[in-house]
């Protein structure tokens, strides 16, 4: 397993951390990671499996379960459509995928123009991109990723920033013809109302109320007849920044590595100066890998 990190001597954001990721992965297949997050063991079997049943798909994702502490006791779930024609019609209110989640192909992602810098929604972005090229959209309905979101979660989606940009984004959204003007005018307001005039409590408890049940989904199609030799090599992307934390990437790094099909190669982009501790982590990563 090749492990690659490369170093951005300032803060780049997230939209360019991304396309460096990008950039130096090797291989066709490109799955995200985030560095706090911890990807079900046979996350990257699933979603191999769809592109191998369906060779004209272009990315898929799956459904995230939500913790603040102990991934044990998810405090709720963001479950999203499965198929091209729901996730299309999805996009048009709210982003189609759960980006920690996704693996793609990364010629139809760089034939969109690939990740550029929108504050918060670089992710919702592409997605929209992707369709205006006629990229084909899957989800699968299982769990892929425990996402550790905090208990800062609803206060960071939320203020002025966060609500200019989901507002561009959906005038974008218009311009483009995916939405029309009924369609933008409700999502504005919706978001006006729960980014900005909502205060953090409420809007806590809101983002609380979408949040569906923890409850298991079910897995999709009845496995392949296919053994681990059998699956294309693909490229886990993952992004650090100075302030994640080095025991949250060190099982970040572990979901990643202890699949049932594991990756060929890691590619971790430092966002800028890390900590000697977050260093330490991806070096024992980088000798082990060796």
């Amino acid at each position: 397993m090749n492990f690659k990190i490369i170093h951005l001597p300032t803060n780049q954001g997230h939209g360019v951390a991304r396309r460096k990721s990008l950039e130096t992965c090797s291989h066709g297949l490109v799955a995200l990671m985030d560095a706090d997050d911890i990807s079900v063991p046979n996350r990257f079997e699933k979603q191999l499996r769809v592109f191998m049943i369906n060779p004209k798909v272009d990315i898929v994702g799956g459904q995230i379960a939500e913790f603040n502490d102990d991934p044990a006791s998810p405090t709720g779930m963001r479950r999203v459509p499965l198929t091209d024609e729901e996730l299309k019609k999805y996009l048009k209110k709210r982003c189609p995928f759960n980006q920690v989640s996704v693996m793609f192909k990364k010629e139809t992602v760089e034939k969109a123009g690939g990740y550029q810098d929108w504050y918060c929604n670089e992710d919702y972005y592409l997605w929209a991109r992707m369709a205006l090229k006629g990229a084909k959209f899957a989800n699968v309905p299982d769990t892929l990723v425990n996402v550790r979101t905090g208990n800062g979660m609803s206060a960071r989606r939320g203020g002025w920033q966060y609500f200019k940009s989901e507002t561009a984004l959906q005038v974008f959204l218009w311009a483009n013809n995916l939405i029309g003007w009924p369609r933008l005018v409700y999502n504005v307001l919706l978001r006006l109302g729960g980014e900005v005039l909502l205060p953090n409590s409420l809007r806590a408890y809101a983002y609380k109320l979408l949040r569906k049940s923890p409850a298991p989904l079910e897995g999709i199609a009845a496995p392949l007849k296919t053994t681990g030799t059998d699956y294309p090599p693909f490229s886990v992307a993952m992004c650090v920044y100075g302030k994640d934390n080095p025991a949250h990437l060190k099982i970040a790094l572990e979901s990643v590595i202890n699949q049932t099909v594991p990756p060929a190669e890691i590619v971790i982009v430092a966002d800028g100066p890390l900590t000697v501790q977050l260093q330490q982590v991806l070096t024992l990563f980088q000798h082990r890998s060796a």
